[in-house]
């Protein structure tokens, strides 16, 4: 991507925020849940501008409370598997020895499975609900974190700078707190920007496949599950939500890039 092209990523990705967090303002959480048997499966109306689903509830009532349930989940998701795994890079890089090889033959036997087949594994061995479905992906997805913040960390262990704080008996707190954890920073806060979409699609396609959120929670995929059987009478029950998590994946996947470009290339641009 180029850098140029950059500020209009940035300003797309603030306004869909501000749009997601300004339309909480505006609905009501009783309007998408509050059931209304005798206007089920209404069409579009200056009512129900996206019309109602098969309890009569506002569908687009429905999508907008539900980003509140998806992005809230995906973003403490994404919070808890930082916490988890770039503490064990750290460690992991910087003790070496017996605790950095038995974190990364447990890596390397985790990521050789795809992580979603594992998400389905795990998640089917709990009872269905969001927040089972949350430890679930943070069983998972903290190895990448980890992985690469001990990358990180392995190849600024071996500069003079970092040498030269070990003789003079600096502080291993120091050394991790203030020079490995900085130099990992930039990589993490793009991989999260970019995996903040794939959470978002991990949580949507689970619920879909009925693993996690449970009716009547207005989680984009429980109603997406809820909509398949009226892809032909209704579509919109199927398409608006299906629409949303595309655009949401897309937005977060451009922003990853972008910040990429913007936080790796500078970080290059100094060390240069």
């Amino acid at each position: 991507m180029k850098l140029e092209k950059q500020p209009v990523i940035f300003y797309l990705f603030f306004t869909y925020i501000v749009l997601i967090i300004g339309a909480q303002l505006f609905v009501s959480k009783d309007l998408a849940l509050t059931v209304h048997l005798n206007k089920a499966l209404e069409t579009p109306s200056l009512q129900h501008l996206l019309g109602t689903d098969d309890y009569g509830r506002d569908l687009l009532a429905r999508l907008i409370i539900g980003a509140r349930y998806t992005l809230i989940v995906s973003l403490l998701t994404l919070v808890f598997t930082v916490t988890v795994g770039v503490p064990l890079g750290l460690l992991a890089g910087y003790k070496k020895g017996l605790v950095d090889t038995i974190i990364m033959r447990v890596i390397d036997i985790g990521l050789s499975i795809p992580e979603f087949v594992l998400m389905i594994a795990l998640a089917s061995f709990f009872k269905p609900s969001i927040w089972n479905l949350v430890i679930a992906i943070v069983l998972i997805k903290w190895m990448t974190y980890t992985r690469l913040t001990r990358a990180i960390v392995s190849t600024e262990i071996k500069k003079p700078y970092i040498q030269m704080a070990k003789m003079l008996n600096v502080p291993r707190y120091i050394i991790v707190f203030k020079h490995f954890l900085p130099q990992a920073v930039p990589s993490i806060i793009v991989l999260m920007t970019v995996d903040f979409g794939k959470i978002i699609l991990y949580i949507s396609s689970l619920s879909f496949l009925g693993l996690g959120a449970q009716p009547p929670s207005p989680e984009w995929g429980a109603m997406l599950n809820a909509g398949r059987d009226y892809i032909e009478s209704h579509p919109l029950q199927l398409l608006a939500p299906a629409s949303l998590i595309t655009i949401t994946i897309l937005i977060f996947n451009l922003m990853g890039d972008a910040l990429r470009d913007r936080l790796l290339q500078g970080k290059r641009d100094k060390n240069v």
